[in-house]
């Protein structure tokens, strides 16, 4: 491998590079923080902080009230709720911003290549995690991932030993989001790339050495066993199993689904994929064990689940950069046009006459200063009560809360499963029958749910069974038509509404 080293006169055009890209990535991230399964997180959050421990046993939902509850990420919860009484919307956008710069800042230090190939794939990979960014815990996730990227980065390719700082890492991770799991696929393609480097005769100082296999085996083996440190126990092993295992989560929730790429932002996952597939074919580079199945295994996962999405993008990046830098490397060999354009290119640009540093450096500042106002201004914009209200209003059952809280008609009450979130923060005293916790109500509740407000088979006997007396519902679905015929009574209606009840 060939490590490029640096002039002076280029590490301060690096340095701006690497600021302005990360400045940019912090705009594209600086949005409302809405999502669905924000409120439930809040809610949880806050019980822990009053109760003084964990919320493990459920108490937002009739359906699973008073079971025990594998809540992993508890930590991650009473972060958000200790930034949301602290700062409100705008606290929350600036958490997930904040996050979602820092890991892609660590797997820019991941990459080969000059700042502006980096800064370019940056942008690509910003685009595909992008989906992704919200307020929720996964946001750990994605940090963790791209942490665990740069450990094993410098023990593999520069050769500096600092395994020893997953141990604190999974400890960390492990409490904030069951997405640690991902931090094990990732040491599994790890270890499983560098048997099959070894298989096929490679050799080089990336390539560990057998000693060094197994010591990243020992470590590996430690981590699975500090994530035990966690107030789940035992526990904690089973969360990588449960939702996954449950078979309605395509059905029912978008993010489970495959991709759709005849929509346009699904499609910079295309992009990247792509790009990466053709950078290791024309760059005459060797593919690392390594790389190989750490691309093919999460491309597969992204594949299956958008919600993978934001992984690939960190797993992929580095390679793309590494294979694309080696095939620009190569070109002026290759087509000589090209070499005798990056000539004259240079030639110009020993002609021209610098600018003064001092000069240099205020317009540097001064373009930084500005990307940083306005990405500062935008999220305090789509912060603000007024922007912020609005949105939750256009997007939630604002004004049937409103009635509910107002006439009080007697419960237990079924919604749909994406505002069961938004209830338990907002209209607290009526347990949901589902909200987003898939692991916690699994193929029974979420089969339920859907067998109703599907008009399935058996739909009558689904609300008799959990003794539901209000149903909350989008006015288009398919069981509205058939609740007047079943003898329920319409109470409340607007656009985004229907309330019945009997």
């Amino acid at each position: 491998m060939t490590v490029t080293v640096k002039s002076s006169a280029q590490q301060p055009l690096e340095r701006l590079i690497l600021v302005l890209t990360l400045v940019l990535v912090f705009l594209m991230a600086a949005r409302t923080p809405l999502e669905s399964d924000l409120w439930w997180h809040l809610r949880a959050g806050e019980e822990t902080l009053q109760t003084g421990q964990p919320m493990l046993t459920d108490t937002l939902s009739f359906t699973r009230a008073g079971e025990h509850w594998i809540n992993h990420s508890w930590l991650s919860e009473v972060v958000m709720a200790l930034v949301y009484r602290a700062a409100g919307p705008l606290g929350l956008g600036l958490l997930v911003a904040l996050l979602a710069v820092v890991s892609m800042g660590l797997v820019y230090l991941q990459m080969e290549g000059p700042g502006f190939l980096r800064a370019f794939l940056i942008i690509l990979a910003s685009l595909v995690a992008a989906l992704v960014w919200s307020p929720r815990p996964q946001m750990a996730s994605l940090l963790g991932i791209a942490v665990l990227g740069g450990i094993l980065y410098l023990n593999k390719w520069r050769q500096r030993d600092l395994l020893w700082l997953m141990l604190p890492l999974f400890l960390l991770w492990s409490n904030l989001h069951g997405g640690y799991s991902i931090g094990f696929l990732i040491l599994a393609a790890a270890l499983g790339g560098e048997i099959l480097n070894h298989l096929l005769g490679f050799t080089g100082p990336e390539v560990l050495s057998w000693r060094r296999i197994a010591r990243l085996a020992l470590w590996t083996g430690a981590c699975a066993l500090v994530v035990l440190i966690n107030p789940n126990g035992l526990d904690t092993w089973r969360i990588p199993f449960q939702t996954v295992g449950v078979q309605t989560l395509q059905q029912a929730i978008s993010e489970w689904a495959s991709p759709d790429f005849h929509d346009l932002a699904q499609q910079p996952f295309l992009w990247l994929l792509l790009a990466t597939l053709a950078s290791v074919g024309l760059s005459g580079r060797r593919l690392d064990g390594v790389d190989l199945l750490t691309v093919i295994g999460f491309a597969y996962l992204a594949l299956v689940a958008r919600r993978n999405f934001g992984p690939f993008a960190l797993v992929a990046a580095p390679v793309l950069a590494r294979h694309l830098w080696a095939a620009l490397q190569s070109w002026p060999k290759r087509l000589p046009a090209f070499q005798s354009w990056l000539n004259q290119l240079a030639e110009r640009r020993a002609r021209a006459k610098p600018a003064p540093p001092t000069l240099a450096r205020v317009l540097n500042l001064l373009i930084v200063a500005l990307l940083a106002f306005a990405a500062f201004i935008k999220i305090y914009i789509v912060t603000q009560p007024t922007f912020y209200g609005a949105l939750v209003y256009s997007t939630s059952p604002t004004a049937a809360v409103h009635w509910l809280q107002g006439n009080r008609p007697t419960g237990p009450l079924l919604s749909e499963y994406g505002w069961g979130g938004y209830l338990t923060w907002h209209l607290p005293e009526y347990p949901v029958f589902v909200d987003g916790r898939t692991d916690l109500f699994g193929d029974e509740i979420i089969g339920d749910w859907l067998t109703v407000v599907e008009a399935r088979s058996g739909w009558p006997a689904v609300l008799s069974q959990w003794d539901v007396r209000l149903i909350m519902l989008e006015p288009g679905r398919p069981v509205i038509s058939e609740l007047d015929a079943a003898g329920w009574t319409r109470l409340y209606s607007d656009d985004i509404a229907v309330i019945y009840g009997r």
